[in-house]
C-alpha cells in the first residue's frame, strides 16, 4: 500500500524561479509585436490599399511617414504630410510649413487619388484622415472657387460622421476663414495656376476594411474624390488575441524596423518574410549596409533661378558658383577645387538636435557674404532636410525679393523682417519640395538670427568665404591670409585690393541701409503723416479703451489710464507707454501695461515696399512690437528694444479721405498676430493735422481681431492733456 506523501517530498518551485504576471505579459506582448509579425501585418493590409485603388481607378499616395509602407514602390504616385496633431480637438489648424500642393499635380493628371494612411489600436482611422485632409480640401476649396461658387454646398467641410460629431464640425469649420485668408495672405499663391489644375472642387471620402467598395469604377461628375483610406483593420482587443495581426504595424517604425525602409522592404519582401524571427534584425543589417548610396538630389527653390538645396553626401558641385555647407567638417578641398567653386562658406554644426543649436551661432555669417558670391549656390547638410533648409531659409529672407530675385548687395535689416515674412519666404521652400521640412529647432535658430538687432549673434569669430585654390587638401593656407575678411575670388584669379566693392569687404559688417525714415524734429510737416506725428511726439494722452470679446477665454472690459509718446535716439522713432487699469464686464480689476514703437517712414525708395497702393510715394506711420526681454525701459541706443512690426496705417486724407473734419485712416494691410487676423481702422480730430485749428484734440484707434486664438474688437479713444 501506498505511504501518503508528506510536505517534505512535496517540490515546490522557488518564488525566484517564477515571473511575475505582468512580466509574462510584457513577454506576450514582445512576442505579438515581433518583427515578422508586423511585415505580414503590413503585407496584409497592402493588398486592401491596393483593392481599393483599383475599385476607385485612381493612384495611391503615401501619406508619410506610415503611409508608404503599405504601398508598392510601382504604385506609388505621390507623397504628402498631413499630421494628426493638425486634426487633434481644439487644435484644428492648416499648416503653412506642409502646404501639400503637390497633390493637385496628381489629381489635375488622374482626376483624383487614394491617400493611404493607418492608425495603432483603439481607432477606427487616424485624425489625419478623419479631420486634417478634409479641413485641408474645405481651405483649398474655398481659397480656389470661392468667388464663383459662393455659399455653394461643395465648399462645405466634409467629415466622417463615425469619427466626428456634428458639433465637433461645426467647430472646425468656424476656423475655415481664417485659415484661407492666411493661406492667401502669407503664402502667396498662383490662384489662377491652382485653378488650372482643378476643374472642380475637392471632396474627401473615406474607406477602411469593414467598407464595401465598389463594383464598378464610380463616377464623379461634381468633384474631384479624395478617397481616404485607413489601410489596417480595427483591433478592439490585445495584440495577442488576434492570431499575430497587428493593427498600424508600420507605424513608429524607428522603434522596430532595425533600419529597414519602405524602398528596402518592398525590394526584398519575399525574402524577409521567408527569413525567421531571430535572424531578421542581421538580414536587415546585411540589406541596409548593402543599399548604394544615391547621388544627392538637388532641389531648386522657386521662384528663384539660382538658390539649391541637397545632402552633402556624393553632390555634384560642377555647375554651381558658391557652396555654404553646414557640416560638422567641411567639404574635400580637392572637391571644391575640381568643381571650380568660385566661393565657399562651412558653417560648422553637428549633426541632429546639436546641429540646430550649432546653426544659431553660425547664421549671422549670412549676413557678411560678398556680392561677388552671386550665381548658383548650392546648400547644403548630412540630410538635406534639416539644417541646409534652415539655412536657405535664412538666406531667402536676408537676399530674395519678392520675385526671388537674390540681391547681395545689402542684406535685409532685422526691423523688416518678422515672423509673418519668415513664413512666406518658408513656403517656397516647402512648396517647391514637400520633404524639405526643417524641424523646430532650427527654425527657432533661424528666427533668433533674422530678428536680432545685433549683427553678429554668434560666439566668437564668425566664418568666412574661402577660395580653394588658396589652400591645401587639408585647408591649411597657401598663401598669407588675405586682408579682407569676406574675400571670395576666382580661382584662377583673386580678386585686387582696389576692384569695385573691396571697400566693402574691408568691413566686418555691411554698412547698414540708407535709412528712409525721416525725424520730424529736422523735416518740417508737409503731410498729414508728420504733422501727427510731430503732434504725437513728447505728449501725454488720457484714453479709454473698450474690449468687446467674442471668445470667454478673452474677457470684456473696460481700460482707462495715461498714455505717452518719448523721443528716443532713433531717427522718427517714438516709445509708446501707457499705463491703466483693466476692469472686466465681471468686475475684477487689472493692472495694465504695455509698450510699442511709432515710426514715420517716408517711401522713397520702392524695393522697399514702401509705395502706396496705387504706386505713390508717400508717408506712413509703422507701429512696431516693443521687445522687452531685450530692454526694460527704453528702445537702447541701436534700437536693440524694437520688436517685429505689428501694424501700419495706410494713407491720410486724399485716399482714405476726410469725412466731417476728421481725418481717416485703414491699416495698408490685414495682417497676422500669431494664427489671429488684425485689420485696424483710425479717426483723427483735423486739429491733429494742422496746428493752431481751435477744436478738441484727439484720436481713435480700432482693431478687429479674429482667428482660432482671440476673437475681439478693441476701441481706443485719446484725448489731450493740454
Amino acid at each position: 500500500m501506498a505511504q501518503p506523501l508528506t510536505e517534505s517530498e512535496i517540490i515546490f518551485p522557488h518564488l525566484s524561479n517564477t515571473p511575475k504576471f505582468s512580466t509574462t505579459l510584457s513577454s506576450l506582448k514582445r512576442s505579438a509585436l515581433s518583427i515578422t509579425n508586423r511585415l505580414n501585418s503590413i503585407t496584409k493590409d497592402s493588398e486592401f490599399v491596393t483593392s481599393v485603388s483599383n475599385a476607385y481607378d485612381l493612384p495611391l499616395v503615401a501619406n508619410e511617414r506610415c503611409g508608404s509602407w503599405y504601398i508598392p514602390l510601382d504604385l506609388k504616385a505621390s507623397s504628402v504630410y498631413f499630421k494628426s496633431t493638425d486634426g487633434h480637438m481644439g487644435e484644428w489648424a492648416f499648416s503653412l510649413r506642409r502646404l501639400n500642393l503637390q497633390l493637385l499635380d496628381v489629381i489635375n493628371q488622374h482626376g483624383g487619388c487614394v491617400i493611404a494612411d493607418s492608425t495603432r489600436r483603439g481607432k477606427s482611422m487616424p485624425d489625419a484622415l478623419s479631420k486634417t485632409v478634409p479641413f485641408w480640401c474645405c481651405v483649398m476649396n474655398r481659397a480656389i472657387f470661392g468667388v464663383e461658387k459662393k455659399g455653394d454646398d461643395s465648399l462645405s467641410l466634409f467629415t466622417p460622421p463615425s469619427a466626428v460629431s456634428e458639433s465637433e464640425n461645426t467647430q472646425m469649420e468656424r476656423r475655415i476663414d481664417g485659415f484661407v485668408q492666411q493661406f492667401l495672405e502669407i503664402c502667396k499663391p498662383d490662384l489662377p495656376a491652382l485653378r488650372s489644375k482643378l476643374q472642380k472642387p475637392l471632396r474627401p471620402l473615406w474607406v477602411t476594411q469593414s467598407s464595401t467598395l465598389p463594383h464598378n469604377t464610380p463616377d464623379f461628375p461634381g468633384f474631384h474624390p479624395i478617397v481616404l483610406c485607413t489601410a489596417s483593420r480595427r483591433v478592439r482587443g490585445a495584440e495577442a488575441s488576434e492570431g499575430g495581426y497587428i493593427q498600424g504595424a508600420a507605424d513608429d517604425h524607428e522603434a522596430w524596423s532595425h533600419g529597414l525602409t519602405p524602398a528596402l522592404f518592398w525590394s526584398h519582401k519575399d525574402s524577409l518574410l521567408q527569413t525567421n524571427e531571430e535572424d531578421l534584425p542581421t538580414k536587415i543589417a546585411s540589406l541596409v549596409s548593402q543599399e548604394r548610396v544615391t547621388d544627392a538630389v538637388t532641389t531648386l527653390i522657386k521662384p528663384t533661378s539660382n538658390l539649391f538645396v541637397s545632402a552633402s553626401e556624393n553632390v555634384d558641385l560642377t555647375s554651381f558658383d558658391t557652396v555654404i555647407s553646414c557640416t560638422p567638417q567641411p567639404l574635400s578641398q580637392p572637391l571644391l577645387k575640381d568643381a571650380a567653386i568660385k566661393a565657399y562658406l562651412h558653417l560648422p554644426c553637428q549633426i541632429g538636435k546639436l546641429g540646430s543649436r550649432d546653426l544659431r551661432n553660425q547664421l549671422p555669417a549670412l549676413r557678411s557674404l560678398p556680392s561677388t558670391t552671386a550665381g548658383k549656390t548650392l546648400i547644403c547638410c548630412p540630410t538635406g532636410k534639416d539644417l541646409s533648409v534652415g539655412t536657405a531659409l535664412a538666406y531667402l529672407c536676408l537676399y530674395a525679393t519678392s520675385d526671388g530675385t537674390v540681391n547681395l548687395s545689402q542684406p535685409r535689416e532685422a526691423r523688416d523682417i518678422d515672423k509673418t515674412f519668415i513664413k512666406q519666404r518658408l513656403s517656397w521652400i516647402t512648396t517647391s519640395n514637400p520633404a524639405l521640412n526643417p524641424s523646430r529647432a532650427t527654425l527657432q535658430s533661424v528666427n533668433s538670427m533674422l530678428m536680432s538687432h545685433s549683427p553678429e549673434t554668434g560666439k566668437g569669430a564668425l566664418q568666412e568665404t574661402r577660395n580653394a585654390s588658396d589652400f591645401d587638401s587639408n585647408w591649411a593656407p597657401l598663401l598669407p591670409p588675405p586682408t579682407s575678411k569676406l574675400e571670395a575670388a576666382r580661382l584662377d584669379s583673386p580678386a585686387p585690393a582696389d576692384t569695385p566693392g573691396s571697400d566693402r569687404n574691408n568691413d566686418a559688417h555691411p554698412a547698414p541701409a540708407e535709412s528712409h525714415v525721416a525725424t520730424p524734429r529736422n523735416l518740417p510737416p508737409h503731410s498729414p503723416q508728420d504733422a501727427i506725428f510731430a503732434t504725437l511726439e513728447n505728449s501725454t494722452w488720457r484714453f479709454t479703451r473698450h474690449l468687446s470679446s467674442a471668445l470667454p477665454t478673452h474677457p470684456s472690459g473696460r481700460v482707462t489710464g495715461t498714455a505717452t509718446f518719448t523721443p528716443t535716439p532713433l531717427a522718427n522713432t517714438l516709445l509708446y507707454t501707457e499705463s491703466g487699469e483693466f476692469e472686466t464686464d465681471s468686475g475684477m480689476k487689472f493692472t495694465a501695461r504695455r509698450r510699442y514703437v511709432y515710426q514715420l517712414v517716408r517711401a522713397v525708395d520702392s524695393d522697399q515696399g514702401d509705395r502706396g497702393k496705387d504706386g505713390e510715394e508717400g508717408t506712413f506711420i509703422r507701429v512696431r512690437f516693443f521687445d522687452d526681454a531685450v530692454r526694460r525701459d527704453d528702445i537702447g541706443g541701436s534700437g536693440e528694444g524694437v520688436g517685429g512690426l505689428f501694424v501700419e496705417m495706410g494713407s491720410l486724407g486724399g485716399h482714405a479721405g476726410i469725412a466731417g473734419g476728421e481725418l481717416v485712416a485703414k491699416n495698408r494691410d490685414s495682417h497676422l498676430c500669431g494664427e489671429d487676423m488684425y485689420a485696424a481702422s483710425w479717426t483723427f480730430s483735423s486739429r491733429m493735422a494742422r496746428k493752431g485749428e481751435e477744436g478738441e484734440q484727439w484720436w481713435e484707434v480700432r482693431y478687429d481681431v479674429k482667428g482660432p486664438k482671440k476673437e475681439y474688437v478693441s476701441t481706443t479713444r485719446y484725448t489731450q492733456q493740454l
